[in-house]
């Protein structure tokens, strides 16, 4: 039995040697492509996630409702419009508790709708609103209604270059901005700035604590940004950005001082990016592989193949992503375990999921997304083509 674990050792580990595109200097990684499931112990009382119940959200066929996420354990939050509703669109923040048959009207916000992040912990909405010659970066207190004004970006000096994005603590709020000179070049792109000719592009931090907002200069990086998250601690950083039409980078950095230094890069597929910790991080890269890297070892470790999207549980102990086979996408759950991922189950198919959130206690999963049509239904279009309906549903575990 010994020699014939050691014969499959080389099947599973790779060294390969490559150049970093961010700091130009050789650098060695370690990929690491993990066993099967079977050859690890199973913990005891794990198991792999089964449906209990499906809740059917009233939420109405329109392109005007948006899901913000959980505010607690068991109730979501959102601009929806009614089933019964005969207006186009409401500013209010409405929840939806169990059994999800009824919308709870909070309160009114005076924000743009469609660019809100809910904060991790379900407290706080951040989002900008537009005048004619400024955005306000806003905070909203969900409890009592609170504003906090984080910023003030005149078009005039500044361009907004990402959305807002909290820390997985709530403790922090990130996005990208870049000065708008007399010299400065920038694309017809929102979001896209060439700092070669000119302007710098800075990470913006606002920390919901010290109620202040502190910038560091990005230097170095040039192209369309799409991404950037803040660590739990503070320090870190990770950022997706386009170098051009067709490579994209999901990159690390630390913030040493007043400064970022890029540590490491790695080309992207998507923007979809998430911390496990300080040191690790899991990201999609091309042709739908899912990666976790190590910068203690600068190891890096292939989870899954063939994923169109995923999302971690606010623990991060678990994941929920997305799979295409033949005509057939099927979303799945499963719990994060080293460098694997164990006790994987298929929870629902025929969606093609835009937003995935785990519920705090990792026992409901709130998906919005597209229904696909049934090959059977497309005889002319072998490719399977996607249904212009919102699809919101809540996955309840046993």
């Amino acid at each position: 039995m010994m020699l014939k674990r050691l014969a499959i050792l080389p099947a599973l580990l790779a060294t390969i040697i490559f150049l970093s595109g961010c700091v130009g200097e050789p650098r060695s990684e370690t990929i690491v492509i993990p066993g099967t499931e079977d050859e690890h112990t199973a913990e005891s009382g794990s198991k792999p996630f089964q449906v209990k119940t499906i809740y059917r959200l009233p939420i109405s066929d329109t392109e005007n409702d948006q899901l913000l996420g959980w505010t607690d354990s068991e109730s979501i939050l959102g601009l929806f419009q009614g089933p019964d509703s005969k207006m186009s669109r409401t500013q209010s923040l409405q929840r939806l508790s169990p059994p999800y048959v009824q919308f709870e009207t909070l309160r009114s916000v005076d924000v743009d709708p469609w660019n809100l992040e809910l904060s991790p912990n379900g407290k706080y909405i951040a989002g900008p609103k537009n005048s004619e010659d400024s955005t306000l970066l806003k905070l909203i207190s969900l409890s009592d209604g609170q504003e906090t004004i984080m910023a003030t970006i005149k078009f005039r000096h500044e361009m907004l270059l990402t959305k807002l994005t909290w820390s997985d603590n709530s403790r922090y709020i990130s996005y990208l901005v870049t000065d708008i000179a007399s010299e400065a070049v920038t694309g017809p792109v929102s979001g896209q700035a060439d700092v070669a000719t000119g302007p710098v592009v800075k990470l913006a931090v606002y920390d919901t604590n010290a109620r202040q907002v502190k910038f560091y200069p990005l230097k170095g990086l040039k192209g369309t940004f799409a991404k950037v998250k803040l660590s739990d601690d503070g320090q870190n950083i990770l950022i997706v950005w386009e170098k051009n039409e067709r490579t994209a980078s999901i990159g690390m950095g630390t913030i040493t001082g007043s400064s970022i230094k890029i540590e490491y890069e790695h080309q992207s597929g998507e923007d979809q990016v998430a911390w496990l910790n300080k040191d690790q991080f899991v990201f999609l890269g091309t042709e739908g592989t899912l990666y976790e890297y190590d910068r203690r070892n600068m190891a890096l470790s292939v989870l899954l193949e063939n994923v169109l999207s995923f999302q971690l549980s606010q623990d991060r102990k678990y994941i929920a992503y997305s799979q295409q086979e033949n005509d057939l996408i099927s979303i799945f759950a499963g719990k994060l375990q080293g460098n694997n991922i164990l006790y994987k189950a298929s929870v629902y198919q025929g969606v093609y999921p835009s937003g995935m959130y785990w519920g705090a206690q990792n026992d409901r999963l709130l998906i919005h997304g597209r229904k696909m049509y049934s090959p059977a239904k497309q005889p002319r279009n072998p490719e399977p083509s996607v249904v212009m309906n919102n699809q919101p549903f809540i996955i309840k575990f046993q």
